[in-house]
């Protein structure tokens, strides 16, 4: 409380927007006092007065507060620019890499590669730990900062340098826009089997699946793997939404938890008929957010059987709170839990069947199956060989 205090005191006194102090209690005025008295100090005396900048302490001390909280990697503070950039990483296009970072144990840990983009094309991989960027280490830097050094104009080079199996590992790419294709599908050569991949949940994640399986289905296909790995997650209404794809209006797709404890179940609502096809999911490490909660939706309704690895295991709520100035907190809310029951957070989701991918192994997309045949397909991918094996008939 003292900490979230004394950011809403630091808006206050750096841009002149603060509630009034009525607002706030004896406890909350002493913190204030003592913020105002540490600014005042700051700035009569320090001794570079050209490095005083009320907007750096203001931003400084909000990321400071929210990593307090012990949310790493999801609650986040973003400049204003960075809200634009994130609204345009949810409408599926954006400048980068193609990775998405989340903080593990003090690590910048590599989510999950966007099919296509310079980073997948490189060799990066799911579980990569990036420990320099440009030849300067970051081992003991912030997220926040990791991401900022990364990221830059299109056309423009980075070099990063990741740990892999105790081994570094350097690549240089160039950034460019990635245009993640959102929803794909292949039919299994010689099966009735289409493989549909969902990249990320973006704004018409649930429209560009719907038509995908349409397509498919026109095609000839009668059973389907729903491929969920590395797949970072996004937006979480579109995971309500594309569970209702397969569950009836009134199953449980998730189950909410805020702060207090309470609980409130999310169910799907009325729509289309759902699809009733035969199914099966196919999930890794890089599977987050709300894959995860697809997954566990299906999962726990007796939907689908998951296949692959544990899942990354986000699993807090994201709302997003806009300040005056545009820039916003990124802030978890509550905490999800599967319609079983079962925290997500740390946690991850339990596949049914357990097959990870070797050493020499691929992960095989709709778009690379597309110039294999049937056996090439299953020989270089496990998991989707054995999500076929279980899909009944």
């Amino acid at each position: 409380m003292v900490l979230v205090l004394l950011v809403a005191t630091l808006g206050a006194y750096s841009f002149g927007r603060s509630q009034s102090p009525a607002g706030i209690g004896p406890e909350d005025r002493e913190a204030v006092s003592l913020y105002a008295e540490a600014l005042d100090t700051v700035r009569d005396d320090y001794v570079d007065q050209d490095a005083v900048d009320p907007k750096k302490q203001t931003y400084a001390a909000i990321e400071g507060m929210l990593d307090s909280l012990g949310d790493e990697g999801h609650t986040r503070f973003l400049t204003p620019e960075e809200v634009k950039k994130n609204r345009a990483g949810l409408s599926g296009t954006y400048v980068g890499i193609g990775v998405q970072l989340e903080d593990r144990d003090g690590r910048a840990v590599i989510a999950a590669p966007i099919e296509g983009s310079p980073a997948d094309q490189a060799g990066i991989e799911t579980g990569d730990v990036v420990v320099a960027v440009n030849g300067k280490s970051v081992r003991d830097a912030e997220l926040s900062e990791i991401v900022d050094r990364v990221k830059g104009p299109e056309g423009t080079n980075v070099d990063l340098t990741v740990e892999r199996d105790s081994r570094e590992r350097e690549f240089s790419l160039q950034r460019a826009e990635i245009r993640s294709p959102v929803a794909s599908w292949a039919i299994i050569p010689g099966t009735d089997v289409a493989q549909v991949r969902l990249a990320s949940f973006s704004n018409d994640s649930a429209k560009e699946l719907r038509e995908a399986l349409d397509e498919a289905r026109i095609a000839g296909a009668r059973r389907f793997v729903l491929d969920l790995r590395s797949n970072p997650g996004g937006r979480l209404d579109q995971a309500v939404e594309i569970a209702g794809l397969f569950l009836e209006p009134g199953k449980v797709v998730y189950i909410r938890q805020d702060a207090s404890g309470e609980r409130e179940k999310v169910e799907v609502e009325a729509g289309p008929e759902p699809l009733d096809v035969p199914l099966t999911v196919l999930v890794n490490e890089g599977s987050a957010s709300s894959s995860e909660i697809l997954a566990g939706a299906l999962r726990d309704n007796g939907r689908a059987t998951i296949i692959g690895a544990k899942t990354f295991g986000t699993g807090t709520v994201l709302s997003q709170f806009t300040l005056r100035d545009g820039s916003a907190l990124l802030l978890g809310v509550s905490e999800w839990l599967t319609p079983d029951g079962d925290f997500i957070r740390e946690s991850g989701i339990e596949p049914d069947v357990k097959v990870e991918l070797g050493k020499d192994d691929e992960l095989v997309t709709p778009t690379g199956a597309r110039d294999l045949s049937r056996r090439e397909i299953l020989e270089r991918d496990p998991q989707l060989r054995r999500a076929l094996q279980e899909l009944p008939d």
